[in-house]
């Protein structure tokens, strides 16, 4: 406990400092990679499968890219996403690779090729650290209609059943989860998700709003059409209650950031000031080799190494960029609230440790102002 205090300091520490520096002094908490923009469905809110057509990561790449990741030293978890990762013919080569690296990897799907026993028991002793199937209704109207294809609910739900099924029977395996996208579609059914995912046997549960552009969080606008009107958000509010309420009961609901927070994005009111992200904490490396955070890219992963990329000019405009950008996007893979200020985060290292015994104190502040120290030397070297 006392080592996972310590870990969540330093983390929280370097993000922070790296933000006031724009130097990556910590590398990125989350490195999503986009296989390949291949999708079998017609999500009505997404636009991947519209731009980069034909192009995919190679295998040969990615090992390259898990070895450089897995010798940072940190706690980087990898995300495969796409399109639709298990439309690659390689994913379990991939899936493999990446946790022989002895990464956390974590993989998200709409589901609709898991529907069998076999290929979910295979997924279950894959690697795999979670996996993440998207799940828009309550029922199938309205998650077929969200993801533009007939019979996805039926393929999600199935598909989690099956998961459930597989890891229940070998007591192991991945974090079986679902996410959630909020939008003017499913607004009234965003808690009664809950008792259908408690029904199914799923254990945990993320909710997200939607976005107007994926490529570029700073561009998104209220003009889209899943975007809530003024009698939805009062509903939006009403289901939040719901929400929070259960979630003091059952940490089955995840929350990265507070949910009250979704009221004021979808409003129009939410802040800079009420809500930042880090524009270190999130990467994401699309097939075409080219790495990005929010906005412009700023290396490509086929011409140097992942931490040259970090390191660019480029990259330290980049970040800039999403410093002083004003339009809150209020996604979870930017969000390290812990890590805003440092008040917020010698607060939160000194309360962690107030029931431990004097010399666990002790040992902890030792350990913590031992990371202080060494963080203040990278950033008077990178001053000198």
């Amino acid at each position: 406990m006392l080592k996972a205090i310590i870990k969540e300091f330093n983390s929280n520490l370097g993000f922070r400092l790296s933000e006031s520096t724009n130097k990556p002094l910590l590398k990125p908490r989350w490195v999503y990679v986009s296989l390949s923009h291949k999708c079998n469905l017609n999500c009505q809110m997404c636009g991947v499968r519209k731009i980069l057509k034909g192009q995919e990561l190679d295998f040969n790449l990615l090992k390259s890219i898990f070895k450089e990741i897995s010798q940072w030293g940190s706690d980087s978890s990898i995300v495969l996403t796409g399109g639709e990762p298990f439309l690659r013919q390689d994913i379990f080569d991939i899936i493999g690779y990446a946790a022989s690296c002895g990464l956390n990897v974590e993989l998200v799907t709409n589901g609709s090729l898991i529907q069998d026993y076999a290929s979910a028991e295979r997924i279950i002793h894959s690697g795999l650290k979670n996996i993440a199937v998207s799940l828009d209704g309550a029922c199938a109207k309205t998650h077929d209609y969200i993801r533009g294809t007939a019979g996805s609910y039926d393929k999600a739900v199935g598909a989690l059943k099956l998961l459930c099924q597989a890891k229940k029977k070998i007591a192991g395996g991945p974090q079986i989860s679902s996410w959630v996208t909020i939008m003017k579609e499913n607004v009234r059914e965003l808690y009664d998700i809950i008792p259908l995912a408690e029904e199914i046997g799923l254990e945990c549960l993320v909710y997200h709003p939607v976005v107007v552009n994926q490529d570029d969080m700073q561009n998104t606008i209220k003009a889209g059409r899943f975007w809530l009107n003024k009698a939805d958000i009062g509903i939006l509010k009403h289901n939040i209650k719901r929400i929070v309420a259960y979630q003091k009961k059952n940490n089955f609901v995840h929350f990265l950031h507070d949910p009250y927070l979704w009221a004021d994005y979808f409003s129009g009111t939410l802040t800079k000031e009420r809500w930042r992200c880090n524009p270190f904490v999130f990467i994401d490396i699309g097939p075409d080799g080219y790495v990005r955070s929010c906005g412009p890219a700023f290396g490509n992963v086929k011409e140097m190494s992942l931490s040259e990329c970090l390191d660019t000019k480029e990259a330290q405009m980049a970040r800039e960029r999403m410093r002083l950008c004003r339009k809150p996007c209020l996604q979870t893979c930017w969000a390290k609230p812990e890590a805003d200020s440092m008040d917020n985060i010698i607060n939160s290292f000194f309360s962690s440790i107030e029931s431990f015994p004097a010399s666990d104190k002790i040992q902890a502040m030792e350990e913590a102002l031992a990371s202080l120290c060494e963080y203040k030397g990278m950033v008077q070297e990178l001053h000198s």
